[in-house]
């Protein structure tokens, strides 16, 4: 198709970055193009201007140095989804102005095809197709940092729970503690109080928690000896006690957890596939199948009613 005279041939969008594969060459300036991709990847202007051309490469091309990693590592879920959130904002800001870009080229497109007396041409122009496919790359970008937040947003609930689940564990088994201290004399304590270890010189041997560090057993005889028996004022004591049986109780804390979510599900699973019950039948409702010569009876005038002679 031909173009007609006094309607603007949108310029093609410059690819510095060319096929993106790492052949190609390290810019040693942040082009516009690049700035632009990296404004689509959720960067904010200040992050862009003060960025390297090798850092902004490295973002581009879907790499991050080992640094970059470190410091994603250092952060708490809360941090990530918070600079997640963020990003997810810088793209739906982007979205917004791709949008209205296109929503403009093609009225100014249209007005101009008006002006010469050419109706508007079925193809779209390239101006408009390289931004339709800029928004849907953005798009995607988003909803994976959507997905990014809602895999943290899990993880996070997930840890919480498991902590939990962690400090009931240590409490059912401080309770089993203290159960043994009842059973011990008072010479035995008097020694636990002062050498953490028995009249023998042996370490505590508990049933629940194994042998216990002669430091930990004389903090623990100490809250027993003084009736502190709940797990937050132990932890005023003993602050690295969860610390210290940490891979113990994360494990059996995960069983715990998983056995739960399964008996969870398989009692939802009978809540859906069982029949729901037959309502009882109203004995007042005369049934219609019922031969209407026995309804009668049941009327105590019936009795009353003399049959015609035959």
């Amino acid at each position: 198709m031909q173009k007609a005279e006094g309607i603007p041939s949108p310029e093609p969008i410059p690819n510095e970055l060319g096929n993106n594969n790492e052949s190609a060459k390290v810019p040693l300036m942040i082009t516009r193009d690049m700035r632009q991709q990296l404004a689509d990847r959720g960067l904010s202007k200040e992050n862009i201007s003060e960025i390297k051309p090798e850092d902004a490469w490295e973002i581009l091309n879907g790499k991050k140095s080992e640094e970059q990693q470190t410091e994603q590592s250092k952060l708490t879920p809360e941090e990530q989804i918070t600079n997640i959130e963020g990003e997810i904002q810088n793209h739906q800001n982007n979205i917004d102005k791709s949008a209205e870009s296109i929503k403009s080229t093609r009225t100014e497109l249209n007005k101009a095809y008006e002006e010469v007396g050419l109706p508007p041409p079925e193809e779209e122009p390239p101006s408009i197709s390289q931004e339709k496919e800029r928004l849907e790359r953005i798009k995607s970008e988003q909803q994976e940092k959507q997905k990014q937040k809602e895999e943290l947003r899990n993880q996070q609930e997930k840890e919480k729970l498991i902590q939990e689940e962690k400090e009931k564990i240590l409490q059912e088994k401080l309770d089993e503690i203290f159960k043994e201290f009842e059973a011990f004399t008072s010479r035995d304590l008097q020694s636990i109080f002062k050498s953490g270890k028995t009249r023998g010189g042996k370490n505590i041997e508990s049933s629940s928690m194994g042998e216990l560090d002669p430091e930990i057993a004389k903090s623990l005889a100490k809250a027993f000896k003084e009736g502190i028996k709940l797990l937050p004022q132990i932890l005023e004591l003993l602050p690295d006690l969860l610390k210290k049986f940490d891979k113990d109780l994360t494990k059996e804390a995960k069983e715990r957890l998983e056995k739960k979510m399964e008996e969870d599900k398989k009692s939802e699973k009978e809540k859906t596939t069982k029949p729901e019950e037959q309502k009882p039948k109203d004995e007042s409702e005369i049934s219609e199948n019922k031969p209407l010569e026995k309804n009668i009876k049941q009327d105590p005038l019936h009795s009353k009613i003399k049959k015609p002679a035959a």
